[in-house]
């Protein structure tokens, strides 16, 4: 809703006659052409414009956002707008696959593997949601010996598919592919000239820090995070929805 705007006409004074004489004019009468502009001036202000400003989106210049809901654990979740009202409508909604799951060729003790990819992320900002909603978060892939899986997708969407946003789960790595690839690609081991090894990692995103790599078991980072990708057979993350709204001062 827009503000209205004053469309009455005020130029009172300027309309009366040169000599208003009774019948038509008396003291009364003139007296109250002198107020009636500041009246309806008054009135405007009172009955049209202090109610649009308060009940339109221009309360959101003095909104502050806010997160109204997280989605961390993956699964399927009902997001209602009545539950979680915003001024205007309006949201901005942050969603994150599933990192991908690495891969190595021998124990887990073993000093070379590959990296799966993190999960993409999606930026959805100054959305209008109207209703409910379903989330689904994706879960994050697995490591293994030869061969990783892929993270889980993440989605959103409404019940008629009018509202439907996707963040694709990160690539799982491999034997055969080396290096899992989605929202951030992930690391495989190297060796320099000196024979020592750079040990890689998952995919890392904005969101989450992918797992590392190292000699043992004790040396690796695991993934941090949401979407983060895997090291080697060490766990990558899952995804999330992190939906925000704004609130008037």
């Amino acid at each position: 809703m827009s503000i209205r705007r004053m469309t009455d006409n005020v130029s009172v004074i300027s309309s009366l006659p040169d000599s208003p004489a009774p019948p038509f004019y008396n003291a009364s009468t003139v007296k109250a052409k002198f107020d009636e502009a500041a009246n309806k001036i008054k009135t405007y202000i009172n009955d049209t414009l202090i109610p649009d400003v308060e009940s339109t989106a221009i309360t959101g210049v003095a909104a502050v956002k806010k997160l109204l809901v997280s989605y961390t654990s993956s699964g399927t979740y009902t997001f209602d707008t009545e539950d979680h009202p915003s001024v205007g409508g309006v949201y901005d909604v942050i969603m994150i696959g599933g990192g991908g799951g690495g891969s190595i060729d021998g124990s887990l003790t073993a000093s070379l593997g590959t990296g799966g990819g993190s999960g993409s992320v999606t930026k959805l900002f100054a959305v209008t949601l109207d209703g409910e909603y379903t989330v689904n978060v994706g879960a994050a892939g697995t490591g293994n010996v030869t061969s990783g899986t892929d993270g889980g997708t993440t989605m959103m969407y409404s019940s008629d598919y009018s509202f439907y946003n996707v963040a694709s789960g990160g690539k799982a790595s491999s034997q055969t592919n080396k290096i899992g690839r989605g929202g951030g690609i992930g690391g495989e081991d190297s060796v320099y000239m000196d024979g020592t090894v750079a040990y890689g990692r998952g995919g890392d995103n904005e969101y989450g820090r992918g797992a590392r790599g190292g000699a043992t078991s004790d040396d690796v980072v695991p993934a941090q995070g949401y979407g983060a990708g895997g090291w080697a057979a060490f766990s990558p993350a899952c995804g999330a929805v992190f939906i925000y709204g704004y609130e008037g001062v």
